[in-house]
């Protein structure tokens, strides 16, 4: 996480931020993005948050001719919802680890 990043969990909170997390992640379209979440989190975890970003950032990906994800609707648990932007979230807490195999997966995808 980017240091300056920080001062959004105080005294600025997330609606001082001057984007969306959606805009973020359309800005890297057409690049590939994996997003990882964890279903026990903390104050700095949004699943859901995470999930409705990176799905509304799909349509820049398609108007790119690249692959939103194709799931409208917030998934359960350990399920993957692949693309150029993908999104899963595992059933431990604020790691990213049980995501690596999946992660490794998708990049393998883009790395010859």
């Amino acid at each position: 996480m980017a240091g300056n990043f920080i001062k959004y969990g105080g005294p600025l909170n997330w609606n001082d931020l001057p984007v969306d997390s959606h805009e973020l992640i359309a800005l890297c379209a057409p690049r590939p993005v994996f997003i990882s979440a964890g279903e026990k989190g903390d104050e700095w975890v949004d699943a859901k948050g995470m999930y409705m970003a990176a799905d509304a950032a799909g349509p820049v990906y398609t108007l790119l001719g690249k692959k939103a994800m194709a799931v409208h609707e917030f998934p359960k648990v350990e399920t993957l919802l692949d693309g150029d932007v993908a999104y899963r979230q595992h059933a431990s807490g604020h790691t990213d680890g049980p995501n690596w195999p999946f992660f490794l997966a998708f990049a393998d995808k883009y790395f010859k």
